[in-house]
């Protein structure tokens, strides 16, 4: 990378982006996204079409990526205020997670309890490496709805955070901006596969686009990840400065930033070292230690390091925020 080219550790978010002052808002950052039930097993290999694995049974945890990506920032920065827009069922699982983001400190009055509803859950399978195959189950709890979303809400935050996959992520990113707010949206592989219009339109938009390696490749068609980076930065708007950061698993992260004249800048971050016990989550904890990293003014190559950290400490570690879940006996349900 060239020396021009280099994003300074010391640069802060008021060097690239602006952003309402601290205290000025309720909320730093909400978060819009899913929560639900990660039912663990170990199995001897991951299995294949009409293949069956047994394996043992090691604990439900609490998942989902907006509540994996809020915990982790609430955990990087508690002086933080985080809130958290989704929706659970009121079964018992939906109990756990509203119980386990509580205990977070993550604010929950914006989890909207489907009466009757069943909470979103995913069976993941891991196999010796650590590595993982996910079986999921949408219900009608899964998603975040439009009218989940309180009037004037994003008024009150100076970060939103959300899914690329939830149905109203398009206009979350427009009335952000409408009310000063800046973005960050999560896009994966399978959103793009899944829905490539829209999963261009939200790289093009958002402030900050967080994307793992096979996204990237999906969304761009590019092998080099700063080759890609660059490629989706010069895609949106010039109207602002924007951001990129693409995960990249064992080889670390990159942070890639564009000014609104042109000129890019990049900052790369090394993967921590780690025996890898369970991938679920690694990339959700980097993302949310970096944007509260960014929120509270942390330069740079500090919230990059620690971001790192958070996810080689997620992979050391069964579940995606590395301790199951309590057992709660589930009441009847209601809305929040």
């Amino acid at each position: 990378m060239p020396p021009d080219h280099v994003l300074g550790p010391d640069t802060a978010i008021r060097d690239l982006l602006t952003i309402a002052a601290p205290g000025s808002r309720a909320h730093d950052i909400t978060v819009v996204g899913d929560t639900g039930i990660d039912l663990m097993v170990r199995v001897e290999g991951l299995p294949g079409r009409d293949e069956k694995a047994i394996g043992e049974h090691l604990g439900i945890f609490g998942g989902g990526m907006g509540a994996n990506f809020a915990t982790a920032a609430t955990r990087a920065r508690p002086d933080l205020e985080v809130a958290f827009v989704s929706r659970v069922g009121s079964d018992a699982f939906g109990q756990q997670c509203l119980a386990d983001l509580q205990s977070e400190g993550v604010d929950t009055r914006y989890v909207h309890i489907e009466p009757d509803g069943v909470t979103w859950w995913c069976a993941v399978a891991l196999d010796a490496t650590g590595e993982k195959a996910l079986l999921g189950g949408r219900t009608s709890a899964s998603l975040p709805e439009r009218t989940d979303l309180p009037e004037g809400l994003l008024a009150q935050t100076r970060w939103v955070h959300m899914l690329g996959d939830i149905p109203f992520s398009a206009e979350l990113v427009e009335l952000a901006r409408a009310h000063g707010a800046l973005s960050s949206v999560d896009i994966e592989g399978s959103f793009v596969d899944a829905d490539p219009a829209r999963a261009g339109w939200l790289a093009a938009s958002a402030d900050l686009v967080v994307i793992n390696a096979s996204g990237l490749r999906a969304l761009t068609h590019r092998d080099d990840p700063i080759d890609a980076g660059l490629h989706l930065l010069r895609s949106g708007p010039s109207t602002g400065p924007r951001m990129l950061v693409i995960t990249l698993g064992a080889r670390g992260a990159l942070v890639l930033h564009r000014d609104a004249n042109g000129p890019w800048q990049a900052h790369a971050q090394p993967a921590i070292p780690v025996d890898v016990v369970d991938s679920t989550g690694a990339g959700d904890s980097f993302a949310g230690t970096f944007v509260a990293g960014l929120v509270a003014g942390d330069p740079i190559g500090t919230t990059t390091a620690r971001a790192a950290q958070a996810a080689a400490t997620t992979l050391g570690a069964l579940g995606s925020r590395g301790r199951p879940l309590p057992t709660i006996r589930p009441t009847t349900g209601g809305t929040t």
